[in-house]
C-alpha cells in the first residue's frame, strides 16, 4: 500500500513540475479515440514539442495543485493533460484537429502563458493561423506596402516621359 502511494506522490510531482514550466497547458476529454489514434496524436504533440499525459484524476489534482495553478475546474471522467513547452498554439490546432471528427473529444480546461482559459476560447485559439502563418501574413503586408509604392513610382516615371 505505502508503495502505491509512494508512486503516486513521485508521478503527481513530476507532472507539477512539468505543468510549472508549461508554456501552455489543455485539459481534454478522450474517451472514445483508438489507441493508433492516441499515438498519432502523441507523435504529432512531440514533434510540436509537447507532450500529453494520461492518468488518474486525483494525480492530475495533486500535480495542479503542487505547480499552485489556480482555476481548474474540478476534474471528473477520463482526461487528458496536454503540456506545451515550445510553440503555445501548435498542440491546440493538433488537437483541435482531432475534435473535428470525433466529436466526443472535448475541451475541459487550460491555461495559456499564465492565463486561464475556457473551452469556448481554447477553440477560437485553435483556430488561429500558427506562428508560420502569421508571420508569412505579416510579411506578404509588408511587401504590398513597398510593391505599391514601387508601382506608384514607376508610374508617374512612365507619365512624365510621355
Amino acid at each position: 500500500m505505502k508503495t502505491i502511494i509512494q508512486t503516486k506522490e513521485q508521478e503527481s510531482k513530476k507532472l507539477a513540475e512539468q505543468l510549472a514550466k508549461a508554456k501552455s497547458i489543455i485539459i481534454f476529454e478522450y474517451l472514445g479515440l483508438t489507441a493508433k489514434e492516441l499515438t498519432t496524436l502523441r507523435k504529432k504533440l512531440h514533434a510540436a514539442n509537447a507532450k500529453m499525459y494520461v492518468s488518474k484524476n486525483n494525480i492530475y489534482t495533486r500535480a495542479i495543485n503542487l505547480a499552485k495553478l489556480e482555476g481548474f475546474i474540478s476534474l471528473q471522467g477520463p482526461n487528458a493533460i496536454l503540456i506545451a513547452n515550445g510553440d503555445e498554439i501548435t498542440p491546440f490546432k493538433e488537437l483541435h484537429e482531432i475534435m473535428k471528427t470525433h466529436t466526443f473529444v472535448k475541451y475541459k480546461d487550460g491555461i495559456l502563458e499564465s492565463n486561464h482559459i475556457s473551452p469556448d476560447k481554447l477553440a477560437k485559439i485553435a483556430s488561429i493561423p500558427g506562428r508560420e502563418g502569421l508571420l508569412s501574413m505579416l510579411l506578404s503586408c509588408l511587401q504590398a506596402s513597398v510593391r505599391n509604392l514601387a508601382y506608384g513610382i514607376k508610374a508617374v516615371g512612365e507619365r512624365k516621359t510621355q
